[in-house]
């Protein structure tokens, strides 16, 4: 007898995970919308998920006693850049953002949020250049960069066991290292080039929705 579905699953209910953005000019909000993901990203929330235990990285090179080590999360390390391509769209592969403008935040910040019937998890990531940190030019891209997998892994990969020693605290990723996880691109339709004359803050904010 050919087994029957159950009827109870609802195909209407879904669970999301989403990133999106918000972009200031000073106190102005220019533009928000939804960020594509790189498969570093995406491949990080797997590895997280399904990890058992890491493996042990007390001991550094030529030491022998024991190193107290603390466990890296995605934002152990984590930064945003901006730059000035108009024209490429985003792909899970890119590495960098096409024309990068190597200028680092003035301020950066994490909060965390719930609702209140527990049915959406939130987090903020808000990045701000001062006034006067990036010279006047067109901006194009952002990308934000956090603690990430190498995604080197071959599928399908049957109890796997990840481990990283970063900056002397242990990472549960494959070769973790600082890598794009998110890019906001004008090319991508996400919003129209900055034609900033740096004359006031610049400001991103970057979110990571869970809802269900």
């Amino acid at each position: 007898m050919k087994a029957k579905i159950d009827e109870r699953i609802k195909e209407e209910y879904e669970t999301e995970i989403e990133g999106k953005f918000k972009i200031y000019l000073g106190n102005k909000l220019y533009a928000k919308g939804k960020n594509k993901w790189t498969r570093y990203f995406a491949s990080s929330l797997v590895e997280f998920v399904i990890l058992n235990r890491s493996p042990s990285l007390y001991h550094l090179s030529g030491s022998i006693s024991p190193v107290t080590s603390r466990s890296n999360g995605l934002s152990g390390a984590y930064t945003a850049r901006a730059g000035n391509d108009t024209s490429t769209p985003s792909s899970p592969d890119m590495t960098d953002l096409v024309s990068k403008i190597d200028i680092a935040p003035d301020t950066q910040s994490v909060v965390i949020f719930k609702s209140s019937g527990y049915t959406e998890y939130k987090s903020r990531h808000k990045f701000m250049w001062n006034a006067g940190t990036i010279p006047a030019q067109t901006i194009g891209e952002f990308g934000v960069y956090l603690l990430l997998t190498d995604d080197s892994w071959e599928s399908p990969y049957e109890n796997p066991s990840f481990g990283t020693l970063y900056e002397r605290n242990t990472t549960p990723l494959l070769n973790a290292g600082v890598r794009l996880g998110a890019r906001i691109s004008s090319a991508d339709g996400d919003f129209d080039p900055i034609y900033y004359d740096s004359s006031e803050a610049l400001i991103l904010e970057w979110y990571v929705t869970i809802k269900f």
